[in-house]
C-alpha cells in the first residue's frame, strides 16, 4: 500500500507511553488519527517519564471505549485505513493478566478491524521474543504477531529493544540514592524514546519491512546506565545487585500472589540477563534523557 493511501488511523493504547507519542507522530505525519481510550482523562494528562498529554489539536477523533468490553466498541473502525496498537499492560494495577489484555484486546481489535476491511495493521511486539518464549507475556505477543498474519490483512510488527521509560525507572532510583539491578547488569541493551520509536512506527506502517527491530543511538550495559543516572542527578552511586538465584525466588513467591504481577517480574527479571540491540532508529541519548527528568524535578 502506497504513503499516500494511509490517511485514517486508529491508535489503540493511547495512554501508554508509546501510545501517547505515537498519536503526536501520526498526526505530525498529516493523518487523520481516532483516538481509541478507556478514559479522556487519561488521555488528556500527562504520562510517566515525560509521555506527553494528548491536546485537542492532537487527535481528530476521540473514541471512549474499552476492549475487554467489545460492546462499547460500535463503529471504532468506521472509515480507518490503518490500525496502530501498543496495547498492552504496562502499570495497570486492575489485576488484568497478560492473556486478558496483551492478547485478548488485540485480538479483537484485530477481528474488528478484518470484519471492517481495514487495510493495514501495525502491531508492536518485541525485540529477541525467539529467545525468551517461555515467557508468558512473550508467548501472547508471538501469539498476535501469527494471529495478525494469519488475518489476511496487510501487517507491520514493530520490535523495540526497549524503552526509555523502563530507563526513567533507574532514574528515580537513583535519585533516592540507590539503585537495584538484577543480576550483574552486565547485559547489552539499546533503547529507544518514546518521540524516536512513535517517529519510526510511523515510518514502518508505510513502509514495506514486514517485521523490523528499533533501536536507540547508543548500546550500553544496565550498570552503565545507572552510574549514568548517579551522575546526571548528581549523587555517589550506590548500586546493589540482586543474585539472579534470589531474584527467581521472589518471582516465585510474586507469582503465587499475583499472577498479573508474577508475570510481570518474570519478564524483568529474564530482562537483566539478556541482551537487547538493535539497529539504530533513535537519535535522542539516554542522558539528555535523564537530564530533561532532572530538569523536571528542580
Amino acid at each position: 500500500m502506497a504513503e499516500t493511501e494511509i490517511k485514517r488511523v486508529l491508535v489503540a493504547g493511547a495512554t501508554g507511553y508509546l501510545g501517547k507519542y505515537a498519536v503526536k507522530a501520526f498526526k505530525e505525519r498529516g493523518y487523520w488519527v481516532r483516538v481509541l481510550t478507556r478514559s479522556e482523562r487519561r488521555l488528556r494528562k500527562p504520562g510517566p517519564f515525560k509521555a506527553p498529554a494528548i491536546t485537542e489539536a492532537d487527535a481528530d477523533e476521540v473514541f471512549v471505549g474499552e476492549l475487554t468490553k467489545p460492546e462499547t466498541l460500535d463503529g471504532v473502525m468506521d472509515g480507518i485505513d490503518l490500525v496502530f496498537s501498543s496495547v498492552g499492560i504496562s502499570r495497570q494495577r486492575d489485576g488484568l493478566t497478560f492473556e486478558q489484555v496483551d492478547y485478548q484486546c488485540n485480538a479483537t481489535l484485530i477481528e474488528l478491524a478484518k470484519a471492517a476491511g481495514v487495510k493495514r495493521f501495525t502491531y508492536v511486539s518485541m525485540q529477541g521474543a525467539e529467545n525468551i518464549m517461555q515467557l508468558v507475556i512473550t508467548q501472547v505477543h508471538e501469539r498476535v504477531v501469527d494471529l495478525l498474519k494469519n488475518s489476511g490483512m496487510e501487517y507491520r510488527i514493530v520490535r523495540p529493544c526497549g524503552y526509555f521509560s523502563d530507563m526513567g525507572a533507574l532514574y528515580d532510583m537513583a535519585k533516592r540514592g540507590r539503585v537495584f539491578l538484577v543480576g550483574k547488569g552486565l547485559n547489552k541493551m539499546s533503547p529507544i524514546h518514546g518521540r524516536d520509536l512513535a517517529r519510526a512506527c510511523v515510518e514502518i506502517s508505510e513502509g514495506d519491512e514486514l517485521e523490523a527491530e528499533v533501536g536507540g543511538p547508543e548500546t550500553m550495559t544496565q550498570l552503565e546506565a545507572a552510574y549514568l543516572a548517579f551522575d546526571v542527578v548528581g549523587k555517589k552511586p550506590k548500586i546493589t545487585v540482586v543474585p539472579m538465584w534470589l531474584a527467581r525466588a521472589l518471582v516465585k513467591v510474586i507469582g503465587v500472589l499475583s499472577t498479573q504481577f508474577g508475570d510481570l517480574a518474570d519478564f524483568i527479571v529474564t530482562a537483566g540477563e539478556i541482551d537487547g540491540v538493535g539497529p539504530v532508529r533513535g537519535t535522542m541519548t539516554l542522558r539528555s534523557y535523564f537530564e530533561e527528568l532532572h530538569a523536571a524535578d528542580q
